[in-house]
C-alpha cells in the first residue's frame, strides 16, 4: 500500500511539472489580455473580491463601482473603516490640492494622514478594493491652470502627485480640475490653453505612473472627473482625456442648484428640449469618441433644500430665498416624513414639498434608474459623491446591486 502511494505521488509530481509551464503560459496570456481566466464578472454580493488584487497588472475590469470619500467625514464621525466596501471596487479619496508651484500638496494634513492609514487597513480587509488619491476638487482648483501650463510645471505635479501616490498607499490618481479654461470657484486661475494643456497634463501623469508602476512591478490607475455640460465640453476634447485614463468619471450632478435663479432637478435622467439631463450627458461624450468602457456614471447622494419667501407658488421653476445641500441621511431623517413626495416619470427624481420648502433629492429609485441607464449604454461603472451622506448604503447597495445585475 505505502509503495503503492510513493510511485502514484513520484507520477503526480512528474505531471505537475510538465504542466507548470503551461498553466504559467495561460496566467502570462490573461494578465496581457487584461483578463481573468476565472471569469469574475458580477458576483451576486457584488463585492471587491471579484476584482484581480489591487494594482495587478492589465486593464480596468467591468464593472466597476466607486464612491468619493471626503477627507472631513472623519469629523463627522464617519471613518473609512465605516465604508460599506463590500458594494465598493474603487474609493476616491477627496482631496488633496495644487500649491502656488504646480505641485500636488495634502490640504488637511492630520485629517488626510489618519484616514489613508484607515484606508490602507480597509483595504488588508477587502484586498480587491482599489483607492485612488483625487486631486482638486471644488476648493483646490485654483492652481491646476499653473500646474498644467508647461513641460516643467507638467512634470513636477505629475512627479509630487504619483509621490503622494506611493507614499501613502494609493493604487492610482485621480484629476478632478473644476474647471478648464472657465468656470469653478472665485479666484481660480484660468487661461484659454487649459483645455489642450490639460491632455498633456493627463499624459504626464500617465507617463509618471506608468515608469513607477514598471519599477514597482505593478500598474498604477489614473482617472479623471468631467461634468456632463456643454461648457466643459466646448473647452476640453474629452476623447483625448479618455486615451490616458483608466476611465472618466461622469459626474452626474449639480445640473441645477442653488447658483440658479429658479428651483430645477439637480440630476435629471432625461429632460425635455435642450435642458440638460444625465441622459444628454452621457449620448454626447460617448457621440464624442469617448468609449463606454471608459466612462463611469456618478450620481449623487444628497439634493438640495430651497427655501422660499412665502408668497407666490413654491415648487419647481419658482425664484427662491435660500438653498443648501441636503445629504440623504438627512432627507430621511428629518424631511422625508414632513413632506408630500411626488416623483418626475421623466427626470426619475423625487421631490418633497412642506410649508415653506421644496427638496430635490435622489433615492433608491432614482438610484436604479440611473444605473440601469448606464448598463443599458454600456458603460463600466457606475459611482457617487460622496459615501459619508449614505452611511447606511442603502443608495450604495441599490447602485451596486442594479448595476451589476445581469
Amino acid at each position: 500500500m505505502l509503495q503503492s502511494y510513493s510511485r502514484f505521488s513520484l507520477a503526480l509530481l512528474f505531471f505537475l511539472l510538465l504542466a507548470l509551464p503551461i498553466l504559467g503560459g495561460q496566467a502570462a496570456w490573461g494578465e496581457a489580455t487584461g483578463r481573468s481566466l476565472s471569469s469574475p464578472g458580477r458576483t451576486p454580493d457584488h463585492t471587491s473580491a471579484s476584482l484581480p488584487p489591487s494594482g495587478g497588472p492589465g486593464a480596468e475590469l467591468s464593472p466597476i463601482v466607486a464612491g468619493y470619500y471626503p477627507y472631513y467625514a472623519r469629523m463627522d464621525g464617519f471613518l473609512p473603516g465605516d465604508l460599506a466596501a463590500q458594494h465598493l471596487t474603487h474609493i476616491h479619496y477627496a482631496f488633496a490640492g495644487v500649491d502656488e508651484a504646480g505641485r500636488a500638496v495634502l490640504e488637511n494634513p492630520s485629517l488626510d494622514l489618519a484616514n489613508f492609514a484607515g484606508l490602507r487597513a480597509l483595504k488588508e480587509e477587502h484586498p480587491g478594493l482599489r483607492t485612488l488619491l483625487s486631486v482638486g476638487g471644488w476648493d483646490y482648483s485654483r492652481n491646476f491652470s499653473l500646474a498644467a501650463s508647461d513641460p516643467e510645471h507638467r512634470q513636477a505635479f505629475a512627479q509630487t502627485a504619483a509621490g503622494l501616490m506611493e507614499e501613502h498607499g494609493f493604487d492610482g490618481l485621480d484629476l478632478d480640475w473644476e474647471f478648464p479654461v472657465s468656470g469653478g470657484k472665485e479666484g481660480n486661475l484660468h487661461s484659454p490653453q487649459d483645455g489642450e494643456n490639460y491632455q498633456l497634463l493627463l499624459q504626464a501623469v500617465r507617463q509618471e505612473l506608468d515608469a513607477r508602476g514598471a519599477a514597482a512591478g505593478r500598474r498604477y490607475l489614473l482617472t479623471a472627473a468631467i461634468p456632463p455640460g456643454e461648457g466643459f465640453r466646448g473647452n476640453v476634447q474629452s476623447a483625448p482625456l479618455a486615451e490616458s485614463a483608466d476611465y472618466l468619471f461622469l459626474m452626474g450632478y449639480d445640473l441645477s442648484g442653488p447658483w440658479e435663479r429658479q428651483v430645477g432637478f439637480s440630476a435629471p435622467l432625461s429632460a425635455p428640449g435642450e435642458q440638460p439631463s444625465i441622459r444628454r450627458g452621457v449620448d454626447a461624450y460617448l457621440a464624442e469618441g469617448v468609449p463606454p468602457e471608459k466612462l463611469v456614471l456618478g450620481v449623487p447622494f444628497y439634493g438640495y433644500l430651497y427655501r422660499f419667501s412665502g408668497s407666490g407658488e413654491e415648487g419647481l421653476g419658482s425664484p427662491f430665498r435660500s438653498a443648501q445641500p441636503v445629504g440623504y441621511d438627512t432627507v430621511t431623517s428629518r424631511y422625508l416624513e414632513e413632506g408630500r413626495r411626488d416623483f418626475s416619470l421623466e427626470a426619475q427624481q423625487p421631490t418633497l414639498s412642506g410649508d415653506g420648502w421644496f427638496l430635490v433629492y435622489d433615492d433608491p429609485s432614482s438610484i436604479a434608474a440611473k444605473a440601469r441607464l448606464a448598463q443599458e449604454k454600456g458603460l463600466a461603472g457606475v459611482g457617487s459623491w460622496e459615501l459619508s451622506q449614505d452611511r447606511e448604503a442603502r443608495l450604495l447597495s441599490t447602485l451596486a446591486q442594479t448595476f451589476c445585475s445581469s
